[in-house]
């Protein structure tokens, strides 16, 4: 049985990825807490510590494994001080250095590396045009530099081997990630639209979004930039609307932009306020069948209504 190695196993998308790859792949988690995750992930996982001044023993983890998968990081969806953003880059920047560093002392290579992305390199709003996997890096904006700094520390990895960067928009699910703070103010009937509701949404389901990860591991053809996202992104008006009608709640109560910005500073902003049509073309192109297209389809599981 093949080894996957995945950084940041403890994670919303880690974990599902792991439920995913389990029974096909002999999964090494490789985290901070090895103890604690020992506990909470499925008995099958092996975990090993992540050693950031000796890498030998993760390279010799690295030896003739299938994958190695970085999606460790700090979690942008909270207010932005400075702190908080140093840790963002920071907890990125790192990782980075360990794998990079591991896979220069590996002998037998990986088959492919894996590096979790977003689509926020794109820039902040670009309302007027689909942005597809060419469309050029946004320059300015907090998001865009750390996701292109992450992205250029695996740029060295495509020499040795293939690479594969993973842009992720707003990944649904109803018990973790965004849609849960999303759909709280709906549940005690103060749900609307954010800021004017024009700017897009460019949204992905939890199983699409392992199924894709899945599918670019096992796609030996596949390399370079793919954006995970559904194929057909929505309106934050539009979502809003999904979200209180899944929910038989209204959705007339909007939070102005001014407000966003008091509460939760730049990260409004750059998360919230601005959005980008993000297509996978990448993915479309490559074969990938979605199994979720359209936000009904989405929430009509999410929410049980199928």
């Amino acid at each position: 049985m093949k080894k996957i190695i995945i950084f940041g196993g403890s994670g919303f998308i880690g974990k599902h990825l792991i439920e995913q790859l389990v029974d096909d792949y002999k999964v090494i988690v490789i985290t901070r807490r090895p103890k604690t995750m020992a506990l909470e992930l499925n008995s099958k996982v092996a975990v090993e510590r992540l050693r950031s001044r000796d890498v030998t023993k993760i390279s010799a983890l690295f030896e003739d494994a299938k994958a190695v998968i970085n999606l460790a990081g700090e979690n942008v969806g909270e207010r932005w001080d400075k702190k908080k953003m140093n840790k963002i880059k920071k907890s990125r920047l790192d990782v980075d250095n360990i794998i990079v560093r591991a896979a220069r002392g590996t002998i037998n290579i990986p088959e492919v590396f894996i590096q979790g992305s977003s689509i926020g390199i794109y820039g902040l709003s670009r309302n007027t045009i689909d942005v597809t996997e060419e469309t050029p890096n946004g320059q300015r904006g907090f998001l865009p530099k750390v996701a292109i700094s992450h992205e250029e520390a695996f740029h060295q990895l495509e020499k040795l081997s293939r690479v594969v960067y993973l842009r992720t928009g707003l990944v649904l699910d109803a018990n973790e990630g965004a849609l849960q703070k999303m759909a709280a103010p709906f549940k005690i009937y103060l749900g609307g639209k954010l800021a004017n509701g024009k700017q897009w949404n460019s949204w992905i389901h939890i199983v699409d979004e392992v199924r894709a990860i899945k599918f670019l591991i096992e796609n030996s053809n596949s390399k370079g930039a793919y954006n995970l996202t559904a194929p057909n992104p929505i309106t934050q008006k539009e979502m809003a609307s999904k979200i209180g009608s899944s929910l038989n709640r209204p959705s007339f109560i909007t939070k102005p932009s001014f407000v966003l910005r008091i509460f939760l500073g730049s990260m409004a902003d750059e998360l919230l306020i601005n959005g980008l049509k993000v297509i996978p073309t990448q993915l479309l192109n490559d074969g990938f069948k979605f199994k979720y297209e359209t936000i009904d389809s989405a929430f009509d599981n999410i929410y049980g209504n199928s």
